[in-house]
């Protein structure tokens, strides 16, 4: 059975900045420090506690929730009860904090409380605090574990404090601050040679909007509301919101066909509004005569519509900062049945359970008197979660809201252990003519498929038709990997794959399956460089019209522990902006490619409006070429040539673990990007090159070598950065050496 192996380079390190001999000056004032503490409750309730601690033998993990602006979560660790162990079968409960990323320390105290099951106050809760404050050191990246103390009630009397196989823990987090009142010192930080300019791909995008300029929209809305029509780009909206991409991109040819499309249910400014979300990833700002609350609110019934997750965060944060009694019920109506929008109908529930008073100057309201009446089974349910909040208030750990001297702030939580469930998904991917695709296709070269959602996440299938490797051209290779958005995640997964029989009636495929962890946004494509010999597949899976099929089954389990906020003063957090990985996703896939460069003896797919759009020169070369189809760029390699449509598509260069794959000489792939920065006049990418060389400076030998590509590149400031690196004493010596060497071997 061939085993699965990983594919690529592992991830890239993040590039340090390169050394100076010269550093930034500043000045240094005393600034004033205030202390304050910062104060999260969360509450974790153990589903099915008996059984899991039978099975388990190990840890069950709550969800995240924040105290102090950092990111925290309880860990308890289960055992079979034992006479031994007390019949506890709680063996010990951590705190841990997933990462602090600042240059201070981190200063907590913690405390647990574990109510009694019947509630009747025979017994008392089971409690304990903190003794002494502890401290987690600075910028640790890895998750670092405080473990606290089982209650000594709970370890003696555990069946009181279980009900209906349900274990809850009260878990109080205190994080002691200090705000800087005042700070006139100028932050010193590490020079690079050259500064870059700052990424331009949001403004480039809102111009193509704003300028409608080449090229042109190819959509026209009409608003229903009131006739007003607007124009946009089809592949825009199809690369930002999955509606609009199953629309046009793989919709019937009626719908990718369509130039004129009628909209409801959105007024003209909030569809306007969208689109500015959309070609820029930034959030809308009203006019003077629009309330922000309202435009919130049309907005977030687009981003519903639309699938568009960051700009519907975006409108819950604005949402919950502005609950008040005025706009609290309208504010739960739009939240009501949307199951996005569970954290902002509970933030509206905690703000009417705050204050008795609260709640009965918004009963008096017109608006809930007129909801009485019309909507009288949705204030029913209102009725019922409010009354069902109140009661986990007086339960709940003694908090405070924020104090008039703003010296504590408070955020509560929730989360719930549930049994783990597999989630399972299939997807066929055809291969039109197989053996055409072994000749276009050479080593190394892959098929893509489209993606196909499992389990929360977006998953591609990679086929290498003429071999994922030279010594393997005889096989053709496949692999597997999902698209995770950030760093932190983990994703776990069995897959399955097997080639379809077209006839039916061959014998069973030997089992192909694998289990692995994807790690982070960068992780690795996994599966067979020796999926089936091509030859065996041309003979037996291949139909009568050429066609090659794989069916893909992937199993993912789903998290054990999901978390809900429901607490007044929480933070709605808003992910970073993805359009750059959006735009890259785009580039991968190919999908709606629209252009065909011939660079050497490759053939690159792009897209007509990002080029335009991104890079003026490079356009001028598509629309003087004589066919899109065959836009031939010489004078340039074909890898620094895709280097460099990556640095188009998402303002960034291609990973150095990535280019060390391509060429294996990071400096002469970086010299050849910096050749295309000023052919292309990218002047980013340019000053992204030069620091980049200068990174690679480390020996006397480099610093020659990458001397000489600044001097023919025009790059003074590069030269003079090589310069100083050989003028320092310890090197002194080696220059001469180094440069007698290369006299007498030139």
């Amino acid at each position: 059975m061939s085993m699965p192996w990983r594919r690529g380079m592992s991830a890239s390190r993040r590039m340090s900045s390169p050394r100076t001999s010269s550093g930034c000056r500043g000045g240094r004032s005393e600034p004033r420090i205030r202390a304050a503490f910062a104060q999260g409750t969360h509450r974790f309730d153990i589903v099915g506690y008996s059984a899991a601690r039978e099975a388990l033998g190990g840890s069950v993990r709550s969800g995240s929730f924040s105290a102090g602006g950092f990111l925290w979560a309880i860990i308890c660790r289960l055992q079979a009860p034992t006479p031994a162990a007390g019949q506890c079968g709680l063996a010990s409960i951590s705190l841990e904090l997933s990462k602090n990323a600042t240059s201070k320390d981190i200063v907590a105290m913690a405390s647990l409380r574990i109510d009694q099951s019947n509630r009747t106050g025979q017994f008392p809760s089971a409690v304990w605090r903190s003794q002494e404050a502890k401290t987690f050191g600075a910028r640790s990246m890895s998750p670092v574990a405080w473990e606290l103390a089982v209650p000594d009630a709970f370890q003696n009397h555990e069946s009181r404090y279980v009900m209906d196989d349900c274990l809850t823990i009260h878990c109080t987090v205190e994080v002691l601050q200090q705000e800087l009142q005042q700070q006139d010192s100028t932050a010193i930080k590490n020079c690079l040679v050259l500064v870059p300019p700052a990424p331009s791909i949001s403004q480039d995008f809102y111009n193509l909007l704003r300028e409608r300029r080449s090229p042109k929209p190819d959509v026209t809305f009409i608003l229903e509301d009131d006739g007003t029509e607007v124009q946009a780009h089809k592949l825009l909206l199809a690369m930002r919101s999955p509606v609009f991409r199953a629309q046009f991109l793989r919709g019937d040819m009626k719908e990718r066909s369509a130039r004129r499309l009628k909209i409801s249910g959105l007024t003209a400014s909030a569809f306007r509004a969208m689109l500015y979300f959309i070609y820029t990833d930034e959030q809308p700002t009203p006019n003077r005569r629009r309330c922000p609350v309202a435009m919130a609110q049309d907005l977030l019934v687009a981003a519903d519509l639309y699938d568009l997750e960051r700009l519907r965060l975006m409108c819950e944060k604005v949402l919950s900062e502005s609950i008040d009694v005025g706009n609290v019920m309208t504010t739960l109506m739009l939240a009501h049945g949307r199951h996005s929008c569970q954290q902002l109908e509970a933030s509206c529930i905690e703000f009417l359970v705050s204050d008795p008073d609260v709640y009965d100057t918004v009963e008096a309201t017109e608006e809930y008197k007129e909801l009485e009446k019309t909507c009288p089974s949705f204030i029913n349910e209102i009725t019922k979660k409010v009354a069902k909040t109140a009661v986990s208030h007086h339960r709940s750990p003694s908090t405070s809201s924020c104090t008039n001297n703003g010296s504590k702030m408070t955020t509560r939580s929730v989360s719930k252990y549930t049994p783990s469930v597999m989630m399972s998904g299939t997807h066929e991917f055809t291969i039109q003519c197989l053996s055409a695709m072994r000749k276009t296709h050479g080593v190394g070269q892959y098929i893509r498929s489209s993606s196909f959602q499992v389990g929360g996440y977006e998953w591609t299938i990679e086929v290498f038709p003429s071999g994922h490797k030279e010594d393997i051209t005889e096989s053709i290779g496949i692999f597997i990997r999902p698209f995770i958005h950030d760093d932190d995640t983990k994703v776990e997964a069995s897959v399955t794959l097997k080639p379809i029989d077209p006839t039916g009636e061959l014998p069973p495929f030997p089992r192909r399956i694998f289990t692995h962890v994807y790690a982070g946004r960068n992780c690795e494509s996994w599966g067979w460089p020796k999926f089936i010999i091509a030859k065996y597949a041309n003979t037996h899976y291949v139909g009568h019209d050429g066609s090659f099929t794989l069916q893909c089954q992937v199993e993912v389990p789903t998290e054990s522990c999901t978390s809900g906020t429901i607490g007044v003063g929480t933070i709605v957090t808003v992910p970073p902006s993805n359009m750059a990985w959006h735009l890259e996703q785009l580039f991968a896939r190919e999908e709606g490619s629209d252009v065909k460069f011939l660079v050497e003896d490759s053939e690159i797919c792009a897209h007509g409006l990002v080029i335009a759009t991104r890079s003026p020169v490079l356009h001028e070369a598509v629309e003087s070429a004589s066919s899109k189809d065959h836009v031939r760029i010489d004078v340039i390699s074909s890898m620094a040539f895709k280097a460099m449509l990556h640095f188009i598509y998402t303002d960034e260069l291609p990973r150095v673990d990535d280019l060390v794959h391509m060429v294996g000489d990071i400096t002469t792939m970086a010299g050849e990007m910096l050749v295309a920065a000023c052919r292309f006049r990218l002047e980013r990418m340019k000053r992204l090159c030069i620091n980049l060389l200068a990174e690679k400076v480390t020996t006397v030998l480099s610093a020659l070598t990458t001397a000489k590509v600044a001097r023919r590149h025009n790059c003074p400031e590069l030269e003079e950065y090589c310069r100083q690196y050989m003028s320092l004493p310890h090197l002194t010596s080696k220059v001469t050496e180094t440069c007698i060497n290369l006299f007498l071997e030139s």
